[in-house]
């Protein structure tokens, strides 16, 4: 058995987190379904305030759209389709609760502050503006916020692995 120089064993632990980087950037899928997710928000929002007697019949059309993108995006086939070649295990995510407030806590606040703002200052057609905010986060923070909570799940796995290693592999 060869023992490796410290540059060889550098370059492999470098070749093996690109190759998590690229599978974690993989996972957060194409840009243009998020940008085509925003825009479509900001669209039903526009539209239920401009017309409001379409908002009757307008949601039930919305939420099925969603209803098949999400589970387009849970399929093989269908996540290669819209361009996201590589999926994420549920099991290799966190359940617990606090991971997932985590990730609805920026929705609720735009949710929030949103409607209290529009409350306040008695902004006539708010929903529009509502809509643009959420679409503008979809757009830009929504990608970034999912790369962010894949690479802080990718590293509390590291962290553990590392505790195991220290116990001897006793949980």
């Amino acid at each position: 058995m060869t023992v490796p120089t410290p540059e060889e064993a550098a370059a492999a632990l470098r070749t093996v987190r690109q190759g998590k980087e690229q599978v974690i950037r993989s996972a957060a899928g194409s840009r243009w379904l998020w940008i085509g997710s925003g825009l479509a928000l900001f669209a039903y929002c526009a539209a239920i305030d401009l017309v409001p007697a379409v908002r009757d019949w307008l949601l039930w059309p919305f939420l099925l759209v969603c209803l098949g993108l999400s589970f387009a995006l849970r399929t093989r086939s269908g996540g290669t389709l819209l361009g996201r070649s590589v999926g994420v295990s549920n099991r290799s995510l966190s359940v617990g609760l606090g991971w997932r407030l985590l990730r609805m806590v920026p929705v609720l606040a735009i949710g929030i502050v949103g409607a209290l703002l529009i409350a306040l200052l008695h902004v006539p057609h708010g929903g529009i503006y509502y809509g643009a905010l959420a679409g503008l986060y979809v757009m830009f923070l929504g990608p970034r916020f999912q790369l962010w909570l894949l690479r802080r799940q990718n590293e509390g796995r590291q962290n553990k692995g590392r505790q195991d290693e220290v116990s001897g592999g006793r949980a």
